[in-house]
């Protein structure tokens, strides 16, 4: 799966020598995919490249990405040239269950033997999944039981095939698969560091005629109501 995911981020770069490209982190590639898809429309030359945000900021400091989505925080740590920030909205931690499997109350992890959550050190949720644990006093119950995986994207895929209890997600992904899953149980937010979702402006950014189009693009209705509708307040 990683390979898969490199190779596609290298086709993708190799697209970017020509079209403006932008990078995302895993767990937001349906809003983002989807915002590129109507500026496609309107000819605007734009590709977008998906994975945790630690390989897209390692992509990014190429300098052929123009701008990148994800959280603020992390990436004020990236060590990038950023430009500005155009915020989309907060983003949410979530658990979700496979179907056949559901849970009222997210103490009930406890009784879990297998649990997924995305990569504590390169993603967004998988850094929020840790501190939620810790400040919920869960860690030291469930702390063995933790399957750690490169990315949301990841983590829904072993929901989805039942071959874990339950995921750490995003509300992005929550809400898109809300019918597959068996149970969705948003984390209270007092128990993890707030996810600011932006989309950053690079150096390469300035040197790209359709990246300002894409800045204006995310300002629109309509692409305010494609991240409103995947779970971003």
């Amino acid at each position: 799966m990683k390979k898969i995911a490199l190779l596609s981020l290298i086709a993708v770069f190799a697209l970017g020598a020509e079209n403006l490209l932008v990078g995302a982190g895993g767990g937001y590639k349906k809003p983002v995919t989807a915002v590129i898809e109507n500026l496609k429309k309107e000819g605007v030359n734009v590709e977008g490249a998906f994975a945790n945000i630690k390989q897209i900021t390692i992509q990014a400091a190429e300098g052929k990405m123009a701008v990148i989505v994800g959280d603020e925080a992390f990436l004020n740590k990236s060590g990038l040239e950023i430009k500005g920030y155009e915020r989309l909205g907060k983003g949410t931690l979530a658990l979700v269950t496979p179907k056949g499997k559901t849970i009222n109350d997210i103490k009930d992890i406890v009784k879990f033997e297998r649990i997924a959550m995305p990569d504590a050190k390169k993603a967004i949720y998988g850094i929020r999944t840790t501190e939620f644990l810790k400040n919920s006093n869960l860690e030291k119950d469930v702390g063995s039981k933790m399957l750690a995986v490169a990315g949301v994207p990841q983590v829904v895929a072993y929901v989805l095939n039942n071959e874990v209890d339950a995921g750490f997600i995003n509300s992005t992904e929550a809400e898109a698969g809300r019918g597959e899953f068996g149970s969705v149980i948003y984390v209270d937010e007092s128990l993890y560091s707030p996810v600011f979702i932006s989309a950053a402006k690079l150096a390469a950014c300035d040197k790209h005629a359709d990246c300002g189009k894409f800045i204006d693009e995310l300002k629109t209705e309509r692409s305010k109501e494609i991240f409103a509708k995947f779970g971003l307040k």
